[in-house]
């Protein structure tokens, strides 16, 4: 299915967070700039901006970051390595074999000492 098929596509991950980001900062640089010409300064000018700027963009910036989170949720669904290429396979793939050699080795450990805590009641009540 392409990708301007599938439910909730629309930009590319990194676009739509950057989008998101960028509408955050957008948003707290005018909150800054409201406080300031309300006669804010200092310390208190950051702390209420922020907290401004923090209740607006859970309303106001909504849209965008359900955008921002479909995006990161497709990019995350995504078979690992569909799109990758080059090195980027290459080190994907050499992670996925150390991954498999340590589940290995941590199996082989459960099996060593899974007969040893069966033994271990038998030896102690004799």
């Amino acid at each position: 299915m392409p990708q301007s098929q599938r439910p909730g596509a629309g930009p590319g991950t990194a676009r739509a967070l950057l989008l998101y980001n960028l509408l955050r900062l957008g948003l707290l640089a005018a909150c800054l700039g409201l406080g300031y010409l309300a006669g804010l300064r200092g310390f208190l000018l950051i702390v209420v901006a922020l907290l401004v700027s923090g209740v607006l963009s859970w309303f106001v910036l909504a849209p965008y970051r359900i955008r921002a989170a479909l995006a990161v949720e497709h990019a995350v669904e995504t078979p690992a390595g569909a799109k990758l290429t080059g090195p980027l396979r290459r080190r994907r793939e050499a992670m996925r074999a150390k991954v498999a050699a340590e589940d290995a080795y941590a199996e082989a450990l459960h099996h060593e000492q899974a007969p040893a805590a069966k033994r271990a009641p038998s030896d102690a009540a004799g």
